[in-house]
């Protein structure tokens, strides 16, 4: 797992869907990569900048274990609620294999499309498949 240290420099709170995290001005915090690089887009987030060595001070060892404790629980968090994602939509896409073309319209309805019920109901299962892959499962 690539983590990288990140520093929030905005003047109030941000919360923020890539990890789940909230900022307080001034906060420094390891996330995953994918979302630093996300965040560094803000003008308000910079990778942190360590102090030249004879002025830091020594950094205590249980706060670095219990920040990678705290980046390990959000990224236990994030893989949980993509594999809760995952297992809907495949049992969306289960449930789609049994609908009939009323059936079919109507879901697809919920994504604003609109189905031609005069195809085949294996097509209309297809292009509802597709919906549900490309956009979720509503």
């Amino acid at each position: 797992m690539d983590l990288t240290r990140i520093t929030y420099e905005g003047r109030k709170l941000y919360r923020e869907s890539h990890t789940g995290n909230s900022w307080m001005p001034g906060d420094t915090k390891l996330v995953p990569s994918a979302a630093a690089d996300k965040l560094l887009r803000y003008v308000e987030f910079k990778r942190f900048d360590r102090a030249p060595v004879d002025e830091a001070a020594p950094q205590d060892a249980t706060a670095q274990t219990e920040e990678q404790e705290a980046a390990a629980v959000v990224q236990q968090e994030i893989k949980r609620s993509e594999d809760q994602e995952k297992q809907v939509m495949e049992s969306m896409l289960l449930t789609v294999q049994s609908m009939d073309k009323n059936a079919l319209e109507e879901y697809a309805s919920k994504y604003e499309v609109a189905l031609d019920k005069r195809l085949a109901v294996t097509k209309l299962r297809a292009e509802v498949s597709t919906l549900i892959e490309q956009f979720g499962a509503r």
